[in-house]
Order: C-alpha cells, then sequence, then structure tokens
C-alpha cells in the first residue's frame, strides 16, 4: 500500500471528482495532512522489477553519468539498460557532411557513442541502440541515387555500425517508426500493410528510404516499398548475429490498427526470412518496441473484462482519464496481447505519460523556460488554454492531474507486470520531468528537482496504489507447462514410474503458488522445475 507521506500526498492534490472516480477501483483517499519531509525515496526501480524485466531510461550526454550529480545518482539507484538519447542516431555517427560522394569516403563520429557505450559497461549496465534505419534524423546522402543505391549505402552503414559495436550492444532499434501516424484500423485479410508506411503519397511525412525504394522499383521483379525494411533486418541480423533485432514505433497503442499492421509486416517479413535463410532458426523480427510516447486521458492501459487479465483493477463504465478505463480496440494491454499471440517478445521502448490532451495543448507553451511542477500551487488554475479544455469540468485544479497521472502509471505496470514473461525492458524517456523532451507535458516520475512525484511510488508498487494485497505475476508460461503435463500421458505405462512422479510433484508444487499470492521469483522457479521434470521423463 500507498506510505502515509503518499497516502497523505495524494489527498492533498485530489479533487473530489477524482476521488470518487479513484473509490471505483478500492482506492482509499485518506486524510489530508503535510508530508513526511524525513521520508525515504522509492526502492530501487531496478530491484523492485528484477524478477520482471529490465528497467531504463536515456543517456542525453556526459552529464548523464557526471560523477557525483544527481543525474548519476538516479541512474545509479534505477536503471539497469541505457539507450543513448541522440547520440547513435545515424545523422550523429554518419553526418550529412562527413559523406564525400565524390570520393566514396565516409568519416564516423564514434567518440561521444563510445564513450557511452565504454562507460555504461564499465558500470554494469547494458546497452540498447537506437537506431540504425530511420527516416528522420539520418544524413541526406545515404538516400541519393535511386533503389540500389540506397541499399547499397544501407548495408555499408549497418556493418560498420554493427561491427564497430560488436558484443557491447545486446539490442538493436533497426527500423524505427515506418509506419503512418493516426492508423485507427487495420485488416490484415484485406490490407496490405505496405500501403500504410510512412512515406507514402498519401502520408504527410517524407521518408527518404521510402522515397530511394520506390525509385526505380522493379514491381514485375518482385520488388515493393517495404523491402528497406526488410533490407535493413537481414543486414543487421548478417553483422550483428549476437544482438536482438527489434522494429520500433509509436502510438502502437492503436491495438487495431497500427498494432496490427506492424505485426502484418513483422509477421510476413519473418516468413520470408525463413523460407530465405531457412539454416537460421531466429526469428529475423524477434521484438516490436512500443514507444509509449501516450497521454494519461488518451491511452487506457487495460483491454476491458472479456479480454483483460487483471479484470478485478477494470472499470468498463470509467470515462477514458478515469481509473479502470479500458478498451479492446486501442489499448495497451490489447496490443501487448496481440504482439506476444502473434509470436514476438514486446518492449517498452520510450515510456513517458503526458497530461495534456494534444501534444500542443500545454498551457505553459513548448517552451521549457515556461516549465513549473505540476505541484506548484502558483499555476494551479494552469490546467487548460484556448482551444484545448479537455480538462476543464472534470479537475478544479492543475495538482489533481499528478494524482490521475500517477493512477495511470500504476495501471500500466500493473500490467507490464502480467505479460512480462515476454517482456525484456521498459525504457523511461527522461530522468525527470524537466530533461523530458517534452517537458512542459510532465510526463515523469520526478519533478524538476529530482524529487519525487506521485508516479514515483505508484511505479514502484502498483499494487499498493490499486489496493491489490497480493502481487501481481504472469504466470502465463507456468500455466502453458502445466497445460503441456496434463496433455501427457502420466498412467506410468508410457513412462517410468520415477520420472512421472517427479512431474507430478513438480505439477503439485506449482499449482500451491497462485492461490497463496506466490512472488514472481517463486513462480519462475516452479515454471523452469516443472519443464525440467517433463523434459526428463523417461520412456519405458
Amino acid at each position: 500500500m500507498l506510505s502515509r507521506h503518499r497516502r497523505r500526498a495524494a489527498a492533498r492534490w485530489i479533487g473530489a471528482g477524482l476521488a470518487a472516480a479513484l473509490a471505483t477501483v478500492g482506492y482509499a483517499v485518506p486524510a489530508q495532512g503535510a508530508p513526511d519531509a524525513t521520508e525515504s525515496p522509492i526502492p530501487s526501480l531496478k530491484e523492485v522489477y528484477e524478477d520482471y524485466f529490465n528497467v531504463g531510461n536515456i543517456y542525453s550526454g556526459r552529464q548523464t553519468y557526471e560523477e557525483g550529480s544527481p543525474n548519476w545518482a538516479q541512474v545509479e539507484r534505477h536503471y539497469n539498460v541505457m539507450t543513448a538519447e541522440n547520440i547513435m542516431k545515424p545523422d550523429q555517427l554518419l553526418p550529412n557532411a562527413n559523406i564525400d560522394l565524390a570520393t566514396g569516403e565516409w568519416d564516423f563520429t564514434f567518440d561521444e557513442a563510445d564513450y557511452f557505450v565504454d562507460e555504461s559497461l564499465e558500470r554494469g549496465i547494458k546497452v540498447h541502440g537506437h537506431v540504425l534505419v530511420w527516416h528522420s534524423q539520418s544524413p541526406s546522402k545515404l538516400f541519393q541515387g535511386g533503389r540500389d543505391a540506397a541499399r547499397a549505402n544501407m548495408e555499408r552503414y549497418i556493418e560498420a555500425v554493427l561491427t564497430h559495436f560488436k558484443g557491447r550492444v545486446v539490442s538493436w532499434d533497426v527500423v524505427n517508426e515506418a509506419f503512418v501516424d493516426g492508423l485507427d484500423t487495420f485488416d490484415p485479410e484485406t490490407q496490405d500493410w505496405e500501403d500504410f508506411l510512412r512515406g507514402n503519397p498519401n502520408d504527410y511525412a517524407y521518408s527518404g528510404w521510402y522515397n530511394a525504394y520506390t525509385t526505380d522499383m522493379d514491381v514485375e521483379a518482385g520488388e515493393s516499398p517495404g523491402d528497406f525494411i526488410y533490407d535493413a533486418f537481414v543486414f543487421a541480423r548478417k553483422y550483428g548475429p549476437e544482438t536482438k533485432l527489434e522494429y520500433n514505433d509509436f502510438n502502437v497503442f492503436q491495438s487495431e490498427g497500427k498494432a496490427k499492421a506492424i505485426i502484418a509486416m513483422a509477421t510476413e517479413l519473418n516468413e520470408r526470412y525463413a523460407a530465405e535463410y531457412p539454416d537460421d532458426p531466429r526469428q529475423l523480427i524477434e521484438t516490436i518496441g512500443l514507444q509509449s510516447h501516450n497521454y494519461i486521458n488518451q491511452t487506457p492501459a487495460f483491454a476491458c473484462s472479456d479480454l483483460t487479465r487483471l479484470p478485478g483493477l477494470v472499470d468498463e463504465a470509467a470515462e477514458e482519464w478515469q481509473p479502470g478505463a479500458c478498451s479492446d480496440h486501442a489499448s495497451v494491454e490489447r496490443s501487448l496481447q496481440l504482439i506476444i499471440e502473434a509470436g514476438f517478445t514486446a518492449n517498452v521502448s520510450e515510456l513517458d505519460l503526458q497530461v495534456w490532451e494534444a501534444w500542443n495543448a500545454e498551457p505553459e507553451g513548448s517552451n521549457r523556460a515556461n516549465y513549473a511542477d505540476l505541484d506548484d500551487p502558483t499555476v494551479a488554475d494552469r490546467f487548460h488554454k484556448e482551444g484545448f479544455t479537455y480538462w476543464v469540468g472534470k479537475i478544479e485544479s492543475r495538482t489533481e492531474l499528478e494524482a490521475i497521472q500517477a493512477q495511470r502509471y500504476a495501471e500500466y505496470f500493473a500490467v507490464y507486470k502480467k505479460y512480462s514473461k515476454d517482456m525484456d525492458r521498459v525504457t523511461f524517456w527522461g530522468l525527470t520531468d524537466y530533461l523530458n523532451w517534452r517537458a512542459t507535458h510532465n510526463p515523469q516520475l520526478f519533478n524538476r528537482d529530482w524529487s519525487e512525484k506521485l508516479s514515483a511510488p505508484a511505479v514502484a508498487d502498483p499494487e499498493g496504489w490499486l489496493g491489490l494485497t497480493k502481487p501481481i505475476v504472469d504466470e502465463s508460461h507456468l500455466l502453458d507447462a502445466t497445460a503441456w503435463a496434463d496433455g501427457l500421458d502420466l498412467r506410468g505405462k508410457t513412462y517410468t514410474g520415477q520420472s512421472v512422479a517427479a512431474v507430478r510433484s513438480t505439477q503439485g508444487k506449482a499449482n500451491s503458488l497462485l492461490p497463496r499470492g506466490a512472488n514472481q521469483g517463486e513462480v519462475d522457479a516452479a515454471t523452469a522445475a516443472l519443464i525440467e521434470a517433463i523434459t526428463a521423463l523417461e520412456p519405458r
């Protein structure tokens, strides 16, 4: 449960309307009181989630790792995997000016990226690479000369980068944001995912890769616009076979639209790869990354009661901004389900939960100079502006948004926990609100002065915030193993009695875990023991 300090803080910053809404999911609003300044900070997030997934953040420059700084203190305490915010993007590693078209010489600038990678490894932190192929922040000279030239440049670039970082980066965003914005529905039976790639004639954004690959494209020979995605992953597998390959995009919470289109793409390209490279047992595209630059009022955590694994937390009557809000059409949980059911792992790659209802809806504007903490009483009435009045009538003070955001964060992490066996990491995109790319959306867990927002304890203990008495665990793999055992002939005629007894014993222990509220570590150990016993069955 929330500590006394956090309960008091929540009461202090919560409006009557939100209090009523929170009560619908069992969140007790306590008596008001002054916060206790001596309370300990939240526990280490990487330790809290060590049995679930890695917890990451972004490296924004050498100040991130500066000894004695609050930046490094927070990284050291909470995170075990880091992503470079910018310095590993193509225009940073290979600036346009460093490509000589006349001589064919390329001059890479690896110094800052090397510092980040080497320092991370020295400090016991894993590195996720971001990003190899992207329509933005890439040197335009890579795209010049048509399809064949662009493909050759792509291979040359990926070979140089993955060779340089070989053995030092655990995973890479191979292709980033290849699909259009706002894809609400997609039917893989009747629609072609290639029609929804960014850069196509119906999209507002330019993509050098799409443009190059559609120049001189030989349709009759089987060439298509989406070949640039396939080529990128094939080159990444060729030159970085030790790394896990990921596709990364935003608004993947659009479950029935963008998520399904991405899954269709990844599934088709994996099938193509399996046919062309039958000796490689791995999938080509292994993970789908959900960026999750989401809005607290537009992006529910839960699928609804017919699909959710967390029915006790769902309120199908809740408005989109209220506790328990759900959607089978577009929600974090439903998209995770679709991705995992299709055979992929899923990572949350760039998490921040923004408090305003549109990207340009901040009352203080996007200028970081106008930044204010959500709990700043001097701007309590600053929760709307002309043309953006979503919160008018729902809250009475800007300060209430902090509790609404914390509720949504708790719901997100409840979902992440429930699907954690098919996730590798959750990465926040910024150390504090002020250090986030959309600072005036107040999207992170910490204020400008590094003090904790209500979202911090909500993430560190979602069960406590949500009023649950048992830990949230992902028992899906244990249930699969149990179903496997149930489908075997364990009457003693097929396998030796001793090996059958071992399976029955481990299965009995596994079945006793969930009713008593076992933690994830116990569930994982029971799963491993049952699988080991099954695979050790001895035929008679």
